[in-house]
């Protein structure tokens, strides 16, 4: 069964009005407002969790779309946005029926899933089949590469770029060229390569690679050989957990080298990963609440006074890409087939997490941003390096 959810607006519509003001000039003129009668109300299905990053941050966006009186198409008809979620979390095992169960009450577009790992050849059919644009958090190249039907667009940056951005910091920033590579995930395949790619680029090869299938068994012994390896730097990819570990152990045995983390952020923010660990560790997103930009401070004092929670990189993403949905609909209308045209060929619109643009990168991608950071003492994080694609950006604390 699904359910529609409501969010406090938050105080004032300030990152709305601003937004509003940047796309004035580049989308259709709306119409004079009708009367309140006239408003119909468009569906968004969610295939995440209920309250999750993803949904808080589409629902903070759509109260303040609704708030400001919806928006009209080039028809003339007047819209505002409703988000559909589900009374359960779904699984890989019950994905199916979970779209099932959202397609049949007819949304313009779906949100989700936001893992690598949740699609198969089965749900993704079924998503070729219904025919609507699916707004996705997955990073893997692999789901896009294989959708010859556009309609997976994708509203965070593939996992090559993050990939990009951590190796380039490590390599240029810090001048590190001792580096161990350590996975613990199979499903983090894609990016680990990715970094022995860029590397490999340089002239550069790991001093040391670990790949698990399994952590729980072999952890230990990994930890203790690469402490005694003494790398300037071990960058890991797998479960929070693990990541733990393996700093706790080599730092008992007495390495004082750099750890880089591609979640370390989310580790500290869950408690997996202590503040005396934490400190120094190097991590890269999508978009972090520590990015210094005027748009990015807004939304994050709108997310806290809405949910009483620091948003992550999801929840950035999801405001952005309903923002965007209804920039699409302003200017190509409200059917699906349209919707997905308009995203193909969109225009670049500044949001939150960056410049959505459909139409510059291709293979469903509306936006390739990513952000390195450094966690401090007490686990928070600080912003030191910014990209686009493979293109470094300046930005205010540089």
């Amino acid at each position: 069964m699904t359910h529609t959810t409501k969010a406090r607006i938050g105080y004032g519509l300030l990152i709305a009005l601003v937004l509003v003001t940047l796309w004035s000039a580049a989308l259709p003129q709306a119409l004079a407002a009708p009367r309140a009668q006239d408003v119909t109300t468009l569906l968004i299905g969610y295939l995440g969790a209920p309250n999750s990053d993803t949904a808080n941050g589409a629902q903070l966006a759509i109260d303040q779309i609704n708030a400001l009186g919806g928006f009209a198409a080039p028809d003339g008809t007047r819209y505002q946005l409703d988000l559909m979620t589900l009374a359960e979390t779904p699984t890989p095992d019950s994905l199916a029926s979970a779209i099932s169960a959202l397609v049949a009450q007819n949304p313009v577009a779906l949100l989700g899933p936001d893992e690598n790992d949740m699609l198969d050849d089965m749900t993704f059919n079924m998503l070729v089949k219904a025919g609507l644009p699916v707004f996705t958090g997955a990073t893997s190249d692999f789901l896009t590469d294989n959708d010859t039907h556009d309609v997976l667009f994708r509203i965070r940056a593939p996992e090559r770029v993050y990939s990009y951005a951590l190796a380039t910091y490590l390599l240029d920033d810090r001048q590190l060229t001792q580096i161990a590579l350590v996975q613990t995930e199979v499903a983090a395949t894609e990016a680990y390569l990715d970094f022995l790619s860029v590397m490999q680029e340089r002239g550069l090869q790991p001093v040391a690679q670990v790949q698990m299938a399994d952590a729980a068994e072999g952890l230990l012994p990994e930890a203790q050989q690469l402490a005694e390896t003494a790398p300037e730097v071990v960058v890991m990819w797998g479960a929070p957990q693990d990541a733990a570990s393996m700093l706790s152990v080599m730092r008992k045995n007495g390495w004082q080298g750099i750890f880089a983390y591609r979640h370390a952020e989310e580790a500290a923010r869950a408690g997996i990963l202590p503040d005396a660990l934490a400190n120094g560790t190097v991590g890269v997103t999508a978009w972090s609440y520590a990015y210094p930009d005027p748009v990015s401070e807004t939304f994050l004092e709108d997310y806290v006074l809405a949910f009483s929670q620091v948003p992550g990189p999801m929840a950035a993403a999801a405001y952005d890409a309903m923002w965007y949905l209804r920039a699409v609909i302003r200017s190509q209308g409200a059917e699906p087939e349209a919707i997905r045209a308009g995203l193909i060929a969109g225009a670049p619109i500044p949001l939150v997490s960056g410049e959505l643009n459909g139409s510059a990168w291709g293979n469903g991608d509306l936006v390739r941003r990513a952000m390195v950071y450094v966690l401090s003492p007490g686990g928070g994080p600080q912003v030191v390096a910014v990209f686009d694609d493979t293109q470094r950006l300046p930005f205010a604390a540089e």
